[in-house]
């Protein structure tokens, strides 16, 4: 009796391939598009071009990225590298937390006046901070942030447990690392996404 030909295995899938399908797959189900082949061919692309995005066989250029960002409403940086909030609202709960955090931390060093002072809040207007997860931190208040604790913009932006008011951090070694652990393709794809968020923080 013959044996049956064996399958070949299917080829190894780039993980950050699968990651970023991943990430695609989470928005769509927040966007409630549940039907990645109807978006596909909304979008003008083959049926399964989403799919293969989806399960990793393939990923998105630069320009298919800023399509699918722009019909799911998420952020590119966090879709491409999981970087910050997938939504512009998430982003404010995100800085809430964080200013939260470092009020109350501040206050329990007895700092809390000079750090007040420093990211120009009255009392009264921290304490409506402090109360009302739905009010606007705006981008100014959040560069204050960063400028106070010597930290990069965007820095304020992203989930973190307790944001040190005595942090010096050394991020800038840890993107240098991740930059050159990517491929060239990525490298293009990082650089793309950083002039345009670039472009977008100059047009504010």
């Amino acid at each position: 009796m013959t044996k049956p030909p064996s399958r070949k295995p299917s080829p190894a899938r780039n993980p950050h391939y699968v990651k970023i399908g991943q990430r695609i797959r989470q928005a769509r189900l927040m966007a409630k598009e549940s039907n990645s082949r109807a978006l596909s061919e909304r979008l003008g692309w083959s049926g399964g071009r989403i799919n293969n995005f989806e399960t990793g066989t393939s990923t998105p250029g630069i320009e298919e990225t800023l399509q699918l960002c722009a019909v799911l409403g998420v952020e590119p940086c966090w879709l491409t590298y999981g970087v910050g909030a997938p939504r512009a609202a998430d982003r404010q709960a995100v800085r809430h937390r964080n200013l939260v955090a470092l009020l109350d931390q501040a206050e329990q060093a007895a700092r809390l006046p000079e750090l007040l002072e420093h990211i120009g809040l009255s009392p009264q207007q921290a304490e409506k901070h402090r109360a009302n997860a739905f009010k606007p931190i705006p981008d100014s208040l959040a560069r204050r942030c960063e400028a106070h604790l010597k930290q990069p913009k965007g820095w304020f932006d992203r989930s973190r447990s307790r944001p040190s008011l005595d942090a010096t951090g050394d991020e800038e070694s840890e993107w240098f690392s991740l930059y050159a652990s990517l491929s060239a393709n990525d490298r293009r794809r990082l650089l793309a996404i950083a002039r345009l968020v670039f472009d977008e923080g100059n047009a504010l």
